[in-house]
């Protein structure tokens, strides 16, 4: 059995591929351990609570959802408090 190979910090490194061929748009910005963190814990909610193909399809929209919120001005870790505000009303969970 092989080990599987180092993948380093591969959402940075897809973020950055991902912003190359956008030189007219922001560069897109990976999470911060944190969010990545909060994120996935809402992905989990969210797979649990409903159908599991429904857990990366809401951190696409999410994702959208902070992009858009950012671009006004909010920060990135209330708009994901916001986003998990949302799942929890939508799953029927109580704030953390």
């Amino acid at each position: 059995m092989t080990d599987a190979p180092d993948t380093g910090d591969v959402l940075g490194e897809l973020a950055s591929k991902l912003s190359a061929g956008r030189s007219d748009m922001d560069p897109l910005e990976p999470l911060d351990l944190a969010g990545r963190a909060r994120l996935l814990r809402i992905a989990r909610d969210v797979a649990h609570a409903t159908q599991r193909q429904n857990a990366p399809l809401a951190a696409y929209l999410i994702g959208r959802f902070v992009q858009d919120a950012i671009r006004s001005g909010v920060s990135q870790a209330d708009a994901i408090d916001q986003a998990a505000s949302v799942v929890r009303s939508l799953i029927g969970e109580s704030p953390d």
